[in-house]
């Protein structure tokens, strides 16, 4: 009888709290969601420029419509437009991703995809300034060419400042906080994986 008692008590003192998987996957689902949404929406917002600047540029009156602005708007706009297939590429994977897997099988498939997003990082932002960049260029200098240079080192200045405040600050700012949702993702995923093993 002493045994039981003992047993009991320890029972009771017991502090380990079941698993809450329910939270962890409703959490996850709300991480996923949010980042496949905001792909969504700034891939929106990219066609939706893309288009705007092929508007601008067809309205242009005869003087403006010359080979190197046309080029570099639409060059502009093929930035816009294929930035937002990339965009709305990585939505697709983001929904791939099946949530009634495994811990250990849902866990991977986010590796692969934070893996894939690294390898992209790589060359999808810089090949898309780069472009951005000389398009501006181009159009920039085609445009304010009869201008006194200052004023068209000025708009030079300007647009470069930024585009490099757009990359440095906040393309890394907004890097960092998918990272964080993607970390947490893997860090609740890593915990529920090790809880049902």
């Amino acid at each position: 009888m002493d045994n039981f008692n003992e047993l009991h008590d320890v029972w009771k003192q017991a502090k380990t709290p079941a698993p809450n998987r329910k939270n962890n996957l409703s959490q996850i689902k709300t991480n996923k969601m949010k980042l496949k949404q905001k792909e969504i929406k700034h891939a929106s917002v990219l066609i939706f420029t893309g288009i705007f600047i092929l508007g601008l540029m067809l309205s242009f009156d005869g003087k403006l419509q010359t080979l190197p602005i046309m080029s570099a708007m639409i060059i502009i706009s093929l930035a816009c437009f294929l930035q937002a297939a990339v965009m709305f590429f990585n939505a697709r994977k983001i929904s791939q991703i099946d949530d009634s897997n495994t811990p250990a099988v849902h866990l991977q498939q986010w590796l692969d995809f934070r893996e894939f997003q690294k390898k992209q990082r790589r060359w999808n932002m810089p090949v898309y300034y780069i472009l951005l960049s000389v398009s501006l260029a181009v159009y920039l200098y085609e445009l304010l060419k009869a201008v006194e240079f200052w004023k068209m080192a000025l708009a030079f200045v300007l647009t470069y400042s930024w585009m490099l405040i757009a990359y440095f600050y906040f393309g890394k700012r907004e890097l960092k906080k998918q990272d964080a949702k993607m970390d947490g993702i893997i860090a609740e995923l890593k915990e529920l994986e090790t809880q049902f093993q």
